[in-house]
């Protein structure tokens, strides 16, 4: 188609002033905060010649703080790092990012790289379900009598994945594979943690959520109660884009920065923090099937670019399947 002074790490607002002579670097990103403290770690001791300060959120939140921002005059941000590409592709037709991607990024699949941006980590969206009985094979199977009032996933109107894998289904499937989810019974709330949360008290036992969750929660001690689904009709890829907005005031080591995040050091930390690498042949997260052994959505190649068009008419179709 494809913060905080330490790790949230915020010491004094974006763009306060700093002593050293070195570039001041803000990074916006919705990398979680667990997995940001080892990025942030790394950066220190790898990128000595910038200053990189971190603010981590929601890619809502992040899209929500930056745009007011710019309102404003000029956000801070001179890397912005989330799950929502659709946004991405709105600021690059509005003009405000700086045409640049790492010359790594050539390696990617075309239709994740355009001018402005490239993924440095792809999500998945599967299925959540009890480690023992049945379990849907499919998204379609949602819409199912048998699963009527079993399952939900995060709000889309607050979570960049969740809105992301609904405009699949929406592409793939239609407005009335909508709005068959939701006639049966289908609960748009929280995030991928509340959705987790769901599955493990047996509230709601099958969740759409993100792999990086799975993946996490299993790795505690005693924790293995939930099983992964990758649906046969392909989990959802949601690229997590890297860019560089027009405001930021020191371009040149941004793009260091955008370097160093697309660079084989910062990619170990992704697979580590449970997330897949976009790059062909990279190691996979441990407890997952490397990228090219999952069957993903059959997702057309101008997906990020129809996302982000048909953005407000999802949303309001969305709002009127909720009342």
């Amino acid at each position: 188609m494809l913060l905080v002074a330490g790790c949230r790490l915020e010491l004094g607002p974006p763009g306060a002033s700093t002593s050293s002579d070195r570039p001041t670097v803000w990074v916006y990103t919705s990398i979680y905060q667990e997995q940001l403290d080892q990025f942030a770690a790394l950066a220190a001791t790898e990128l000595p010649g910038v200053d990189v300060r971190w603010y981590q959120g929601g890619s809502e939140k992040i899209a929500q703080r930056w745009e007011a921002e710019h309102s404003a005059g000029a956000s801070p941000a001179c890397v912005v790092a989330t799950s929502d590409p659709s946004w991405f592709v709105e600021l690059a037709r509005r003009g405000l990012l700086h045409a640049y991607v790492s010359p790594r990024a050539l390696l990617l699949p075309r239709a994740w790289v355009t001018p402005w941006f490239a993924p440095h980590r792809i999500d998945l969206m599967v299925i959540g379900a009890p480690k023992d009985g049945e379990a849907p094979a499919r998204f379609t199977d949602l819409a199912e009598d048998r699963w009527r009032g079993t399952f939900s996933s995060g709000d889309p109107f607050s979570s960049g994945t969740v809105f992301t894998t609904v405009s699949a289904w929406d592409q793939l499937h239609g407005q009335p594979f909508l709005e068959r989810l939701d006639a049966n019974g289908w609960v748009m709330a929280g995030g991928n943690s509340a959705v987790l949360g769901r599955i493990e008290s047996g509230e709601k036992p099958i969740g759409v959520v993100l792999l990086n969750n799975l993946l996490t929660e299993r790795s505690k001690p005693g924790e293995d109660s939930t099983r992964i689904v990758y649906p046969e009709d392909g989990a959802v890829p949601i690229p997590g884009p890297l860019a560089i907005p027009t405001d930021c005031r020191e371009k040149e080591a941004a793009e260091d920065v955008v370097d160093w995040f697309m660079g084989e050091s910062a990619q170990a930390l992704v697979v580590k923090g449970r997330m897949h690498s976009p790059f062909p042949g990279a190691a996979a997260p441990d407890g997952a099937p490397p990228l090219d052994q999952i069957v993903l959505a059959p997702l057309p190649d101008d997906f990020m670019e129809a996302t982000a068009k048909r953005a407000p008419d999802l949303r309001a179709r969305l709002e009127a399947l909720q009342r």
